[in-house]
């Protein structure tokens, strides 16, 4: 008997915790999108040179379509979605391929959105250069096409967070029946 209320104390402060978080996590979702227009960019500049390399990796293939900007041996530094460069810097041909390294390298970011403004790199196997260059314009409707999906997302995270405070609510109205139930 007495394991079951602990049990059910313990269920509840779980559903409670899990509440706040959603409830939190859509507040600032719903502030993301309120002041995304509002939002300055920054940017960083990267270039390779013989103690540091730099690599492109994309993969253009469902469910994870990012960019990679890598660090040999270490790992990624930036992922970046290829949504916006399917035909430039995603592309079949050079998909999940470490060959592409990054001679120089512009970023530009709004809050957690990374972009790409300026590179230039070589392919390691063919010797090829390319370069590639978005203007503050396209990179602005980029961002802003982003945020649009992340509208359609805050709808649900608003429905579920609604259910989780009706359900809150319920518990807490009958804590007494939720125990000893």
């Amino acid at each position: 008997m007495r394991f079951k209320v602990v049990f059910r104390y313990f269920l509840a402060t779980l559903i409670f915790l899990i509440s706040v978080v959603l409830i939190w996590t859509t507040l600032v979702k719903t502030y993301e999108v309120f002041t995304a227009t509002q939002v300055q960019p920054k940017t960083t500049h990267l270039e390779s040179t013989l103690d540091k390399e730099f690599r492109l990796v994309s993969n253009n293939q469902k469910p994870d379509q990012k960019i990679f900007i890598t660090i040999p041996n270490q790992g990624y530094i930036f992922t970046i979605s290829c949504e916006h460069y399917m035909t430039s810097l995603c592309t079949d041909l050079d998909n999940q391929h470490y060959f592409r390294q990054i001679k120089t390298l512009d970023l530009i970011h709004y809050r957690n959105h990374h972009y790409v403004q300026n590179i230039s790199y070589q392919n390691t196997q063919s010797l090829e250069n390319k370069s590639f260059h978005f203007n503050q314009k396209q990179i602005f409707e980029f961002y802003i096409a982003d945020i649009e999906k992340l509208k359609y997302q805050l709808i649900l995270l608003w429905f579920f967070s609604l259910f989780a405070i009706y359900v809150s609510t319920r518990i807490l109205r009958n804590f007494p029946t939720f125990l000893n139930k």
